[in-house]
Order: C-alpha cells, then structure tokens, then sequence
C-alpha cells in the first residue's frame, strides 16, 4: 500500500519479472506482485534504520512527544532471522551451515522478543535528546 499506483502495476507485469531474468518461480504467475511481497520487499532480521512493521494493521505513525515530529526507526531487533519459508533472505555465510534434525536455524542469535514477536526503537529525527519509543509486534 506504500508504493504508487505505477510502481504495484508494474510489480503485477509477470512479463516483467521473466524478462528481468530473476529467476522466479512460475507459481508466481497468477500473481507475480507477491513474489516482490514474499521475497524481495519485507527483509527479515534485526537492521538499522527501515520502516515501521505492518502487521495486522496498518502500521501506526509515532509522534514524538516534546516536538511533535514524526519520529523513525532506529534499530528493528527481530526473534528470527529470516522467515523458514522462504530462504532468499539467509545471509550467505549461513547458507553453508548444516541444518539440525533438517531445520535450518533461523535465530542464530538466540534472541526472542515477547513470543517471537520484534522490537523496534524509534528516535525523534529533530534531536537525539527527545525521548524514544519503542514497538513490539
């Protein structure tokens, strides 16, 4: 819902996709804007700076509460690494490590927020003394 009308037409262009050669996978066909949605738009794991989370919601602007600036991620820290659907986002020096009992560990920093949920800080963009806040989803 964030990108422009263009942009999500252009996404939905399976033709597109084919002759970009990136090597998706034709069950993307019916509908190749979920391929960008499932394997390219929403990176996992922990990060530096980004874009508030949607989840079951639209996401929620923050408001910063001395100045009333909209305030921005400054750091996601993420219960899992990557997604055990979907293994386009495994860094590459994890891709080579062997999976236990056939399951690639997802979580290699051993960090679980809530119940696998995320938490993201957010700081005010006018002044690093504002206070912060935070979101966990």
């Amino acid at each position: 819902m964030d990108l422009s009308k263009e942009l999500r037409q252009r996404l939905g262009d399976w033709s597109r996709w084919q002759a970009a050669g990136s090597g998706v996978d034709s069950s993307y066909a019916p509908h190749p804007e979920s391929f960008y949605g499932d394997a390219l738009s929403l990176a996992p794991g922990w990060k530096a700076g980004g874009w508030p989370p949607w989840g079951l919601t639209d996401p929620v602007a923050r408001f910063c509460v001395t100045c009333n600036a909209g305030m921005v991620p400054l750091l996601t820290v993420a219960s899992s690494e990557w997604s055990s659907n979907n293994h386009s986002w495994i860094p590459y020096e994890d891709r080579s490590v062997t999976p236990r009992n056939g399951i690639r560990e997802s979580n290699p920093p051993r960090v679980q927020v809530t119940r696998g949920d995320h938490l993201q800080l957010y700081v005010c963009p006018e002044s690093p003394e504002h206070p912060h806040t935070d979101l966990v989803q």
